[in-house]
């Protein structure tokens, strides 16, 4: 009987009571007692025709045993046959709502039993033992009800939830444990899938406080001395993780706010060893950080950015070793973004040295290249100051060989699509924030090698317009029309995501590139835009519309970046439009026909607001605007009219 039970079942909880009693010997006394088996170890439970004085449940068993010590060697077609009949005639009671009180109501007096055993046994841990084993078979019959997802809210409406998680601050661990695989079990999501109000199961799970007591249960396990305390947290991590998907947002944020959960799973996931429960840590720690505003608040007093990037600075010259390795890394760089949402942990990147780490591993062109690419693009948006310190720390001369194709080429498409998406709008950060000497730094760049960077902008401009209209037409065409049922959007949302996906927001970040280098009061890179514009066969008005496109997406939150951006297209449409009426009907396309902040009117600004927008401020580029005073004069002596030196200085200060 003893030999049929499952690992961590009889023979854990045995360990644990030889725990409570100091190695006394509870060991020997579980051979010796022969306990009664019980149901869930031998088989599906006999029938029971009365409450009060249920059939023996070990003769269904005992059968079974004989018939499978009788078996010869070789058995016969008829015998075969015969012993299917006999199986056929064996009772299976079935698991309905009847059953499941039942099994609720045995539960209850089995903890009952066991919590008197407890008290009245304190010091003579083999008297309890028998009851401590029942409670532990019994809390692993609920595992069944994975099959019957229609019982979930039955089980509910028992008040069962709460006696299982308040057996997790049993004091027998491997209890606590088990409780841990059942809700794992429970709340996988196949079978979540088909429960019919899987929200009201997770919040009567949240009503009978798992979070702390799971919290509690994990700080009390050892990992390092056995396998099982091992699979235990992993069945708690999953568990979380299971919740998660039903109910990210309360999940996520029901965790954060215990304690000591965040500073478990930091700690966990800088452990020495690499295994499996310290990637899982981190995929976890990536789910609350995405989910959870208040967590990565919490985040600030944890020092959590200096901490998760001291746990990938190992891998600036390296490469991971195995996929799970792989995995955890990628795990940490999701960490980081998420905290690079909160404006106080971008400003930390920055101090700790965060930046220079990633400008090393971008030019180390090794595995976490890319992901360095990836956090470098979440700390620099809306973030004046660090996009100052990129540009100090010589992050352009490892963006921009990327920027050109240049180096290690990607494995995949997809790849390659996604490391031009970030590389784009760091560079368009880039532009809208830095000032003075890293301004004009970033313009040089533009502006070398015959601007051959400027050519590539229009290039990528004129590719991701062609992969946008090809999803428009697969969409109109309704090639893409089985989507709206999975995903459950209606036909604009889907239209939006297809030319996302397609390369949308890469196409918008080039087209503010543009805008804003024509805007950054250098006459010879404005023209040369013009001239590309014309050569590569790029409409200004298709330009005017990507921008236009992008504001009209913008909230009220991105009033000052709307109104920036409206304002640098006005200037490029004034420089670079064949004649004045163009350039009329270009502009009273910007805005959409809102009524303008500044004038209360549609279409153009006032000339002074429009002026002062337009052109940036003297401090902003001192490098460039020498270099125009010196073609200026230049082109004074080269001018015989008096009257058009004044028109060229006048469209040079605008």
């Amino acid at each position: 009987h003893q030999a049929a039970a499952p690992p961590g079942g009889r023979a854990g909880v045995a360990r644990a009571c030889e725990a409570d009693a100091a190695g006394a010997g509870a060991a020997r006394t579980l051979g010796a007692m022969a306990p009664t088996p019980s149901s869930s170890l031998m088989g599906p439970p006999p029938p029971m025709t009365k409450r009060s004085a249920p059939p023996p449940d070990d003769e269904p068993a005992r059968k079974r045993l004989e018939i499978g010590e009788d078996i010869p060697d070789e058995i016969s077609q008829q015998d075969i046959q015969s012993m299917l009949d006999q199986a056929d005639d064996v009772h299976i009671e079935v698991l309905n709502e009847a059953a499941l009180k039942r099994m609720v109501l045995q539960l209850e007096r089995k903890i009952k039993t066991n919590q008197s055993m407890r008290i009245k046994h304190a010091d003579e841990p083999d008297k309890f033992l028998k009851s401590e084993v029942d409670l532990d078979e019994e809390v692993k019959r609920f595992s069944s009800l994975t099959t019957h997802p229609d019982l979930y809210g039955a089980l509910v409406e028992l008040e069962a939830l709460p006696q299982l998680v308040g057996l997790m601050n049993h004091a027998n661990t491997d209890i606590a444990v088990d409780v841990f695989e059942v809700l794992s079990e429970l709340t996988d999501p196949d079978v979540i899938g088909e429960v019919t109000e899987p929200e009201a199961f997770v919040n009567a799970l949240f009503e009978a406080q798992l979070c702390p007591m799971t919290v509690d249960v994990l700080l009390r396990i050892d990992e390092s001395s056995s396998e099982e305390d091992a699979k235990a947290v992993t069945n708690c991590l999953t568990m979380m993780e299971n919740l998660a998907d039903i109910s990210p947002r309360d999940t996520c944020n029901k965790f954060a706010e215990v304690p000591k959960m965040l500073p478990w799973l930091i700690k966990r996931v800088r452990a020495q060893a690499m295994d499996y429960n310290r990637v899982y840590a981190a995929e976890l720690l990536g789910i609350i950080l995405q989910n959870s505003p208040a967590s990565r608040d919490a985040m600030v007093g944890h020092e959590g950015v200096d901490k998760l990037l001291r746990g990938i600075a190992g891998y600036r010259k390296k490469d991971p070793s195995d996929s799970e390795e792989s995995e955890y890394v990628q795990n940490m760089f999701d960490c980081l973004c998420a905290l690079m949402l909160l404006p106080e942990h971008q400003a930390v990147f920055g101090k700790v040295q965060g930046l220079e780490l990633m400008i090393r591993m971008i030019g180390q062109h090794n595995f976490c290249s890319n992901l360095a690419v990836r956090l470098t693009d979440h700390s620099l948006r809306h973030c004046p100051a660090n996009c100052q310190m990129f540009v100090d720390k010589l992050g352009l001369k490892v963006l921009f060989p990327i920027f050109m194709k240049k180096g290690v080429k990607m494995k995949s498409k997809g790849e390659a699509k996604e490391l031009e998406e970030h590389v784009t709008s760091i560079i368009q950060s880039l532009c809208r924030y830095c000032t003075g000497t890293p301004m004009a730094r970033v313009l040089n760049k533009f502006m070398e090698n015959n601007f051959e960077k400027l050519e590539r902008l229009l290039e990528m401009h004129d590719e991701y317009v062609r992969a946008v209209r090809v999803a428009d037409a697969a969409r109109n065409s309704g090639e893409v029309k089985s989507i709206d049922r999975d995903l459950e959007v209606d036909d604009e949302e889907q239209l939006f995501l297809d030319r996302c996906d397609a390369g949308l927001f890469t196409l918008q970040q080039v087209d503010i590139i543009v805008v804003r280098l024509a805007n950054m009061g250098n006459r010879q890179a404005t023209e040369e835009i013009g001239k590309l514009l014309d050569t590569k066969g790029v409409p200004l008005e298709e330009t005017v519309s990507v921008i236009e496109e992008y504001c009209s997406h913008l909230d009220d939150s991105a009033r000052k970046e709307r109104e920036e951006l409206r304002a640098c297209a006005r200037g490029l449409i004034r420089r670079c439009a064949p004649d004045e009426a163009a350039a009329e009907a270009l502009e009273r396309r910007l805005g959409g026909g809102e009524a303008d902040a500044v004038t209360g009117k549609t279409g153009k600004k006032a000339p002074e607001e429009e002026e002062r927008q337009s052109s940036p401020p003297a401090e902003r580029q001192p490098e460039e605007r020498r270099k125009d005073k010196k073609d200026e004069r230049k082109d004074k002596k080269e001018r015989k009219s008096s009257a058009a030196d004044k028109k060229e200085k006048k469209s040079h200060k605008d």
